[in-house]
């Protein structure tokens, strides 16, 4: 493992790559944050923070990517379905993609889009953050998050770490999609604050 320095967080660079092929999904065990304790401040600044991720890592990277693992139709897992029941008989496209920083592939997100989203708001996505034509529309509404957890091993990384991850709806008029993102071993989400290892180094 090695670590490099941004201007905000020293990120170590895991030497492991995301080894799953689309669809991944996400069949884990969803939890209101109320019911999961999550092991520091920082990951859970990360985990329940409201704003875009998507400009979150880009203002954390010099070089921001989007690789589109793929898009098409399928039918959503159990509890995928559970959550989008309002919608009623319906179709929807899954769409996953890896956000990456500094060459690095910081989050894995899946959504499930009605297909009458597509059809419209959500039309010729290809490479454009889902992100950009969420936060930009108003007229979308955000639910609460649920929150998961996994070993990195689910997405054929090596390690044992433990994965976190995250997911809410965004609603227009008479349909909800899901948004679900999890944050892989070399986000920041996990690093050490700059600040903080150089008042650990002082006590030493």
């Amino acid at each position: 493992m090695t670590c490099y320095h941004t201007n905000r967080f020293i990120i170590r660079a895991f030497r492991v790559s995301f080894n799953a092929t689309f669809p991944v999904g996400l069949a884990v065990n969803w939890q209101a944050p109320s019911g999961i304790t999550i092991p520091n401040a920082q990951l859970k600044n990360w985990l329940l923070d409201t704003g875009s991720l998507t400009e979150r890592v880009q203002s954390l990277s010099n070089h921001f990517s989007l690789e589109l693992l793929g898009q098409h139709t399928q039918i959503p897992h159990d509890n995928e379905l559970s959550l989008l029941h309002a919608n009623g008989e319906t179709s929807y496209q899954a769409r996953e993609i890896l956000l990456c920083g500094d060459h690095q592939q910081w989050v894995f997100a899946r959504s499930i889009i009605p297909q009458a989203f597509v059809d419209s708001e959500l039309s010729g996505l290809g490479r454009e953050p889902l992100g950009k034509r969420l936060f930009n529309d108003t007229r979308f509404t955000r639910s609460a998050f649920q929150l998961c957890t996994m070993p990195a091993s689910q997405f054929g990384m090596g390690g044992n770490q433990t994965l976190w991850g995250r997911r809410s709806l965004f609603t227009l008029d008479n349909y909800s999609m899901i948004v679900a993102e999890v944050f892989l071993p070399a986000s920041p989400a996990y690093g050490e604050s700059v600040t903080s290892k150089v008042e650990s180094e002082k006590q030493l």
